[in-house]
């Protein structure tokens, strides 16, 4: 028994013996071959797109302090803060008696016009001709008497019969009776021909004129009730019932709380490539928002020199979003700069605070390939990879993981090669 656990712990020794003088050659072998790493082949580039961020807020499309185009009393409003509302709903009232009061003398004034206005065109009437020409009849035959009485007073007159005065006196009554009767043609005439068109012209500019002035008190009917311009939600509201108010107070203010926009500015040199329509996302609490470039105003702002950017914010925002609000507009600014890009494994932390990589090039021995520490300046970093330029070259191998169990003059294999 005891012979057999010799045997059996002799054996155990021996094979781990083996096992670890093959994992030791193994190492050495590894070791003299190089050490195998993972490398990037260099390409140059000339420029690169450098993000930017801008600020801005979030303000809707439209917003409108609302009043009344004339003074009266608050007699009606149906709407509250935060309330929503519909294009054309009506939002308040004014009391309109006065107007309506005003409007009734305007009418019966046009009525009483406009009855004037037909008489004239109508002309006068056949029994009002008839009238006149008897009333010309009458005063023919009479002024046929008062000719016969005038005569005979001429003759008495020659034979010294009557006096001149009594003479004199029937010359007159001949005379006036002459000018009822020119008189009484003339009105038959007139009614005949019917009425003049000055006439005419002058009782219808009185019913136009009515007509203006009946307008006008509906316009000013219309003005006494407030309607909602476009859809949207109240914010404030300034007055109550009751209230006597003028032209120029505000009553509410209407945001348009479903079309919202992000106003942004932006350095001028990075307007020219801006275009009406482009899309644009737009970032706020760490949310993307999908917008449309709606305008960029034209001038520049005296404080930030910038130019204002107006984005159409999509109905997402719009449901989400709030006026006020911060928003952020990331741009892509071209820079003109030469170098290389790499990943930020390769670097490794050099002397005086600059950066190193380690760079794999042909060794002494034929075949051989070491590690050689390469000076560079880090340009620009842009996630998890740098554009550096330094002692480089186009096609340079650099190593990009495990640098900090490298060293300078290491021998190494390349995986993708080994």
């Amino acid at each position: 028994m005891l012979a057999l656990m010799v045997c059996l712990t002799g054996g155990y020794w021996l094979f781990h013996k083996q096992a670890f003088s093959t994992e030791v050659t193994a190492k050495q072998q590894s070791q003299e071959q190089g050490i195998p790493v993972e490398v990037v082949e260099l390409k140059p580039v000339d420029s690169f797109a450098r993000k930017r961020t801008y600020t801005g807020k979030v303000e809707a499309a439209r917003t409108s302090e609302l009043s009344l185009e004339r003074s009266g009393k608050l007699i009606e409003i149906n709407v509250d803060e935060g309330d929503p509302v519909k294009a054309d709903m009506i939002l308040a009232r004014l009391d309109t008696r006065h107007l309506k009061i005003v409007r009734q003398k305007l009418q019966a004034e046009r009525d009483a016009a406009q009855a004037k206005l037909d008489e004239l065109l109508a002309g006068p009437r056949p029994q009002t001709i008839a009238a006149a020409e008897a009333t010309v009849r009458q005063l023919i035959a009479k002024l046929k008497n008062l000719q016969a009485d005038h005569a005979r007073n001429e003759q008495l007159l020659e034979r010294n019969a009557i006096s001149k005065a009594v003479y004199e006196a029937s010359q007159y009554d001949v005379q006036q009776q002459q000018a009822q009767l020119d008189a009484a043609k003339s009105q038959l005439s007139e009614l005949k021909e019917g009425t003049r068109k000055e006439q005419l012209d002058a009782q219808k500019a009185v019913v136009a004129n009515l007509d203006a002035q009946l307008a006008d008190n509906q316009i000013d009917l219309e003005d006494t009730v407030l309607k909602a311009p476009f859809s949207g939600r109240i914010s404030k509201r300034y007055a109550d019932e009751g209230t006597v108010i003028s032209p120029e107070t505000p009553l509410l203010r209407l945001v348009e709380d479903q079309q919202l926009e992000a106003h942004i500015g932006v350095p001028v040199e990075m307007t020219p490539g801006l275009k009406r329509g482009f899309r644009q996302q737009v970032q706020l609490n760490g949310k993307t928002y999908q917008s449309t470039l709606k305008a960029v105003l034209p001038e520049l702002d005296p404080v930030t020199r910038t130019r204002e950017v107006v984005l159409a914010l999509d109905k997402q925002a719009a449901e989400q979003l709030i006026p006020g609000q911060v928003i952020r507009l990331a741009m892509e600014e071209p820079v003109e700069m030469r170098g290389f890009w790499l990943p930020l494994s390769a670097l490794a932390r050099g002397e005086r605070g600059l950066w190193s990589a380690y760079a794999v090039v042909p060794g002494k021995v034929e075949g051989e390939l070491i590690l050689e520490k390469r000076q560079i300046e880090v340009l620009h970093t842009e996630g998890d990879r740098v554009l550096v330029r330094g002692t480089l070259k186009s096609g340079d191998r650099i190593v990009v993981d495990g640098i900090h169990k490298l060293a300078n003059n290491q021998r190494v294999v390349i995986k993708s090669d080994s």
